[in-house]
């Protein structure tokens, strides 16, 4: 404390000069608040150090001695929140007592005469009391006296927890925005879309997705491809149409795109279906295109599965033609030939039951088709004992009018075998094969139904009906249907070309 000489009046200390509230709080010290006891006796390193602490807006600290006391400025103040002016001349390890662990090995560091530096330096501080996740950027300098013995240590604390805090949420927004960018390019990829950007300022400049390449085949390189090279790869038999109604679009008024078309994939040759969907973003004022923003799809699955259904839709169309036409035939033939109604009943009621059957198997197999082995056992399975049948032939695939056809023509001649011929005694037998025969070149399909041990058979007055069924599905010059009456029994055979039989389109039954 100095005293004005010639005047007993006390005078205040004036130093530090300025420095703000902890200036102040150290020219109101006594000498007993701290161990280095009255201001007016520090080292004079240290009060010049200090005062330029004070009067610095960054957040300086003295720490002197090997007790390293904590000197700072008001900018520091605000770093250690509750703990401040607490801790002001104390010890810092009596300070932070948190980080005491931190404190003794960097003071031994720069009491040894080094510098260190620290950037977003993470410690856990308990500046209000309780623990907080803390973030400094912090360099410690030794203090030298003219010899160069260190005397303490001046640190710069600059605070970046709010930086890094900000810097982490943007990071984990980041992430997670690159987490969605990933999913979305991998539902992309599986739903096999592809997005793009043109600018349309002056022409067309193009940006296209990684996905966007992948459904139209093209190189990594291709990102900004031209115009021209998207018009080349679409099919010829749309590329006019496609970018006249691009270009049409462009130009008009409208805020959708969309269009369906076919192209040509650079990186295989393989014709796949686009479904393009856009909106184009105007002038406000002039209305004029400035961007187009969009996806492309991969529909060709899609386009397989419609084209599929239409070709289903046909032959369903066509098969329920064909398998009425032929019920008018059955019924015209069997009232035709029929001595009375009963009889037309029954003998209709057994035709359409082997109708029937002949739609199960079709059902039942692959496209609509179905093997002469299959029918031949779905025909013996419900007219007799199985042990009185001889069957033997090569796989022979029909189509779906022959298959009916052939069921009908075996049901009728079973039928006729059970009533009349080898089956209606314990003894007979019925033996039937079939083969592929050459004939000028093509193949010809042969069967023949072969009836031994029945009782004595005689030619019909007129033609049966199997043999009318047989002429009117496989009109060819090819092809015959013959039923001859020996006296061991019955042989039919049917001669037709195996073509006609793999088609089984044929003419439809003549209904007279």
């Amino acid at each position: 404390m100095a005293v004005c000489p010639g005047n007993n009046a006390t005078t205040q200390p004036i130093w530090p000069v300025g420095g703000g509230e902890v200036g102040a709080i150290i020219r109101s010290w006594t000498g007993r608040e701290t161990v280095l006891g009255a201001a007016s006796t520090w080292p004079e390193r240290l009060r010049s150090t200090l005062q330029v602490v004070l009067a610095s807006p960054t957040p300086l600290v003295v720490l002197w001695g090997e007790r390293g006391l904590l000197l700072y400025n008001d900018a520091y103040a605000v770093i250690a929140g509750a703990k401040h002016p607490g801790i002001l001349g104390a010890s810092v390890f009596d300070a932070w007592p948190e980080i005491v662990d931190f404190h003794q090995e960097m003071m031994t560091s720069v009491l040894a005469g080094a510098s260190l530096s620290y950037r977003d330096l993470p410690l856990v501080l308990h500046r209000h009391g309780v623990a907080e996740d803390v973030w400094l950027n912090v360099d410690y300098s030794p203090i030298v006296d003219d010899r160069g013995a260190v005397l303490g240590i001046l640190a710069v604390v600059i605070e970046t927890t709010v930086l890094v805090q900000a810097r982490r949420e943007r990071d984990t927004a980041e992430q997670a925005l690159r987490r969605r960018e990933r999913e979305m390019a991998q539902v992309q990829k599986i739903g096999k879309v592809g997005g793009l950007q043109v600018d349309l300022v002056g022409g067309f400049r193009n940006t296209r997705s990684p996905e966007y390449l992948l459904v139209h085949g093209l190189p990594p390189d291709a990102v900004h491809e031209s115009h021209e090279d998207w018009v080349r790869r679409i099919h010829p038999q749309e590329r006019a149409m496609v970018e006249s109604h691009f270009r049409e679009t462009v130009a008009g008024t409208e805020r959708d795109y969309q269009a369906e078309y076919r192209i040509i994939r650079p990186s295989d040759g393989a014709v796949r279906w686009i479904s393009a969907i856009a909106q184009i973003e105007r002038d406000e004022t002039t209305g004029a295109a400035l961007r187009l923003i969009g996806a492309h799809l991969d529909i060709t699955e899609r386009k397989e599965t419609e084209a599929q259904l239409r070709l289903l839709m046909q032959e369903l169309a066509h098969r329920v033609k064909n398998t009425l036409a032929m019920i008018q035939a059955i019924a015209s033939q069997t009232l035709r030939g029929a001595t009375s109604l009963e009889a037309a009943n029954e003998t209709f009621s057994a035709r359409m039951s082997a109708l029937a059957r002949a739609h199960d198997l079709l059902v039942s197999g692959q496209r609509a088709h179905a093997g002469v082995a299959d029918i031949a056992t779905s025909i013996i399975g419900i007219q007799g004992d199985p042990a009185r049948f001889a069957i033997g032939g090569p796989e022979v695939v029909l189509g779906p009018r022959a298959a009916l056809a052939l069921t009908l023509v075996l049901h009728e001649l079973a039928t006729n075998a059970v009533k009349y011929g080898s089956l209606s005694n314990q003894t007979g037998q019925v033996s039937l094969s079939w083969r592929i025969d050459e004939i000028d070149g093509a193949p010809q399909f042969r069967l023949r139904w072969q009836e031994s041990g029945g009782p004595p058979v005689a030619t019909p007055s007129r033609r049966g009906f199997g043999s009318r069924l047989i002429e009117r599905t496989f009109p060819s010059v090819s092809g015959r249907a013959e039923s001859a009456y020996l006296p061991t029994g019955l042989v039919f055979t049917l001669d037709a070309p195996l073509e006609a039989l793999k088609d089984g389109d044929g003419e439809e039954p003549d209904q007279g």
